[in-house]
């Protein structure tokens, strides 16, 4: 009987999987189709209106030609995030030191609203060097894309603490919060309330956290702010 169970939650968990990635696909072919009409109108209608005598021809050229690049570009960084988003985090385990880190993943950012929190100098883990800075970086640009750019007192805290065996990073900000109706989305890959973007950062955090044995969780007062928090085992 355990044989039978053990055989039907690896089947369940690998008809979820496939149910995700058509999901994905879906989403994805959905994107790119998004631009592809108004590029396929603009075709048209410069070939029925193309007149080479035109004096205005070289603005009309240069028109179009920014149309089509700005849809070409759109596509483009559809396709670098469902790439980015595919590709598996590579297991490397290196022995880091996750205080060290997290402040030089910090080092991109020009906010001087981010404040960073470390209780010890510092607290080693086994985790990818590449995607622990991608985890901090995702979940901090999260943050302060949640704050109105007129917002004042603005405010994103980086708080690193550890337990007798995990290390817990945890990012606030003092944005908007999430709706209550949108907090069973969040993770999802294809869910976003940016006016761009296909929504797959907070679920590619997710798939790196959990590929290294770690959980991530929030809690979001909407008009208050929200606080991510990542729990990984330290060594």
């Amino acid at each position: 009987m355990i044989d039978e169970l053990e055989e039907s939650a690896v089947k369940l968990a690998t008809s979820e999987r496939e149910q995700a990635w058509r999901e994905m696909a879906k989403q994805v072919a959905h994107e790119i189709k998004n631009p592809l009409t108004p590029m396929r109108l603009s075709i048209q209608s410069f070939e029925r209106k193309f007149d080479p005598k035109d004096e205005n021809i070289e603005l009309k050229l240069s028109e179009f030609s920014k149309t089509l690049i700005q849809q070409i570009d759109t596509m483009s960084s559809i396709a670098s995030a469902f790439s980015t988003f595919a590709k598996m985090p590579a297991q490397q385990n290196e022995t880091l030191n996750v205080v060290a880190i997290t402040k030089l993943a910090l080092d991109i950012f020009n906010e001087d609203y981010i404040s960073f929190i470390s209780e010890q100098d510092k607290i080693i883990a086994k985790f990818d060097r590449t995607q622990l800075i991608r985890v901090v970086t995702n979940l901090v640009k999260n943050g302060i894309q949640a704050i109105p750019e007129d917002q004042e007192n603005k405010r994103i805290v980086v708080d690193i603490t550890k337990d007798e065996t995990n290390v817990i990073i945890s990012i606030s900000d003092n944005g908007i919060g999430i709706a209550e109706a949108h907090k069973t989305k969040v993770f999802e890959p294809k869910f976003t309330t940016k006016s761009s973007g296909m929504g797959l950062g907070l679920a590619m955090v997710k798939n790196i956290v959990e590929t290294y044995n770690g959980t991530i969780s929030f809690t979001s007062n909407p008009g208050r702010g929200t606080i991510f928090k990542v729990t990984f085992p330290k060594v």
